[in-house]
């Protein structure tokens, strides 16, 4: 009976913080389950398998809120060891039971937005209560009675809760000079180690975000799953400095609304030109990680870094100006699905809400009968994948826990070649017609590939372009395996960088060399007139959507930041985004503008011609309507 394990001393901390969390983890199933039973008929469509499965998915969210929690209570039981004074049972109550308030009201408001938002409590919905008036007429259709009631009973319980697990407890205040020293020391390191993996959702490359609640093709179990506490905070602090004002208001509204709206209308003596053989061909669609013009021969870039997208160039149609929205993966698989461009300062990724009211290609698919797969060998939190994939539509969705440990070769998950070498597996006999969105990782840092330098040297520039020689590889190969499937006869095939790379030229943060991108039609589905095309004129990352949907001939008028970039009238533009600034390319001229120093970094002014300065005015146009509408989603 003297072994410090049973020894209620010497265990105190570590059961201590164990009650703790499984008192938070209470409390947050029942908000769940008030939200469920409150919102039960929206559950109809879902089923009773997904509603129990928000309950699941939910644990990891809740337990890193848990955690955030805990971290004072660790603090204030640290420091009752080191006095003589026992306060920590009378702080520990005050600290939680005004937590316990806090979230009972988050858990309240809730439930009061849903029905008329759709989403969680949000940073929005907040920011309203810097307007009473309108907070006021928002919740007078809300049953505030009845939520008074349910918020009151969510305390009696949690107060039960607190009775039951932790007021009881006896709290040793032991002094670190005794015999109870390193029992205790090594306890609350354990319990400090467990509270910062639980925070960060463990081990793995990516820290734990909404999206590890995602599951479901249906909103309402995403949004039952996901913790309203931890969801509020990290809305706050992403919206925190953007808020609900445009900061980037330059023109009159009507006045930039109207320059946008101008941008996409073509000219009615033009037509689209029509390249397929066929109407509704399948479509596999392959994001290639940092996939810059300066790795493609054909765009000017180096030679010998890609010879097999050389040779799919010359069966293919190469647009060749084409610039990628943003800098980030999350921003180039928005833009080329949802046709939605970047933003600076922020990223509608972060706010699952919002990507929740985006158009979807994926989805104007599914309503043709197309069954969607999205396949990526990583981690499906990096960027909010997961999150992204159901909400797009998608039927198949593999991530890092579909591969064995035999393809992961580096952080990002299994290597490329794995990657197309799992797809071509599952893709012997699928249903037609298919949309597939394939999603490459081993030309990321830090370029790590299995196989054979190609190009000699220490540097991050032959690094990168090995890397990139790898995807390229595993690009060939892929494409001799899928020759021989019985559906590559009836497949477009669509390749496209998610965004461009500093390297291997060691180009600026903010010039347009950087943004510059590889887009592909490749497949025997192209009509033979247009095969080895290039097609020139300046367009973007969210034209490719629009593209598709002409060539498709369906009509969708959800996607509003588009051209079709197979139209010889259309505007021929690009728009990206960098930190806190925007840059504009057409045919006549170019121009950066760098929003903190409100200034333009190019052309410098010394040689800004009066056609710049109206290329300046709709660059801000068009920068200001894009924020309006993030801020509106």
């Amino acid at each position: 009976m003297n072994s410090p394990l049973l020894n209620w001393r010497k265990t105190a901390p570590f059961v201590f913080f164990l009650r703790y969390y499984l008192f938070w983890v209470l409390v947050f199933f029942v908000q769940r389950l008030v939200f469920v039973l409150y919102y039960y008929s929206s559950f109809s469509s879902a089923g009773s398998t997904r509603l129990l499965q928000s309950f699941v998915y939910g644990l990891w969210l809740d337990l890193s809120m848990a955690g955030y929690f805990a971290v004072i209570p660790l603090l204030l039981f640290i420091v009752q060891q080191l006095i003589k004074a026992s306060f920590f049972k009378k702080a520990l109550k005050i600290y939680t039971w005004v937590l316990l308030v806090v979230t009972i009201l988050i858990s309240g408001g809730d439930l009061g937005i849903y029905e008329n938002w759709g989403v969680k409590l949000n940073y929005r919905a907040i920011s309203m209560l810097a307007h009473p008036a309108e907070a006021i007429e928002t919740s007078k259709s809300s049953p505030l009675v009845l939520l008074f009631i349910i918020m009151l009973a969510e305390i009696i319980i949690a107060g039960f809760l607190y009775r039951l697990l932790l007021s009881r407890m006896s709290i040793p205040t032991a002094k670190l000079i005794n015999n109870e020293k390193v029992s205790y020391t090594a306890q609350l390191i354990t319990v400090a180690g467990l509270i910062f993996l639980t925070i960060r959702g463990g081990w793995q490359q990516i820290p734990i975000n909404e999206s590890t609640a995602y599951f479901s093709s249906f909103p309402v179990a995403n949004h039952a799953a996901v913790n309203t506490a931890w969801h509020l905070s990290s809305s706050f602090l992403k919206n925190r400095h953007s808020g609900q004002k445009n900061i980037y208001a330059y023109l009159p509204d009507a006045e930039a609304t109207e320059l946008v709206s101008h941008l996409y209308r073509t000219n009615s003596k033009d037509s689209t030109l029509f390249v397929l053989t066929q109407q509704r061909p399948n479509i596999v669609f392959i994001q290639l990680e940092s996939f810059t013009a300066d790795v493609i021969a054909e765009l000017g870039g180096d030679s010998g870094v890609a010879p097999n997208m050389s040779k799919l160039i010359k069966e293919g149609i190469l647009f060749t100006d084409i610039y990628a929205s943003g800098v980030r993966t999350d921003q180039g698989i928005i833009a080329m699905l949802s046709g939605f461009p970047a933003q600076p300062q922020t990223n509608i990724v972060n706010q699952p809400e919002k990507i929740e009211h985006l158009p979807f290609f994926s989805l104007a698919l599914k309503n043709e009968n197309y069954h969607n797969a999205f396949y990526y060998g990583g981690e499906l939190g990096f960027g909010r994948f997961n999150t992204i994939a159901y909400r797009a539509g998608f039927d198949r969705i593999v991530g890092l826990k579909d591969f064995s440990d035999a393809g992961l070769f580096n952080k990002w998950g299994a290597d490329d070649k794995s990657l197309f070498d799992k797809y071509v597996k599952e893709m012997q006999h699928p249903a037609e017609p298919f949309f597939s969105y394939v999603i490459t990782s081993s030309s990321h840092e830090p370029f790590t590939v299995p196989m054979p330098t190609v190009f000699e040297g220490n540097s991050q520039n032959e690094q990168f372009k090995n890397a990139c020689y790898f995807t390229d590889r595993s690009l060939g190969a892929f494409f001799e395996a899928v020759k021989k499937t019985a559906w590559y006869k009836n497949t477009l095939f669509v390749l496209a960088a998610d965004h461009g790379h500093h390297l291997p030229r060691d180009r600026r943060f903010n010039e347009p060399a950087r943004y510059h991108i590889p887009l592909l039609f490749f497949g025997e589905v192209l009509k033979e007139a247009y095969r080895g095309k290039k097609i020139a004129g300046i367009g973007s990352q969210t034209d490719i959507a629009p593209t598709l949907l002409k060539q498709l001939q369906i009509k969708d008028t959800t996607f509003k930041w588009g051209n079709d970039l197979f139209n010889p009238g259309r505007n021929a533009f690009a728009f990206y985004t960098f930190d806190d600034g925007f840059a504009w390319l057409s045919a006549k001229d170019t121009l950066i503008f760098d929003n903190r120093a409100k200034r333009l970094m190019y052309p410098s002014e010394e040689i800004t011609s009066f056609h710049s300065d109206s290329l300046l005015t709709t660059g801000k146009a068009y920068m200001q309507v894009l924020y309006d509408a993030f801020l509106k989603y």
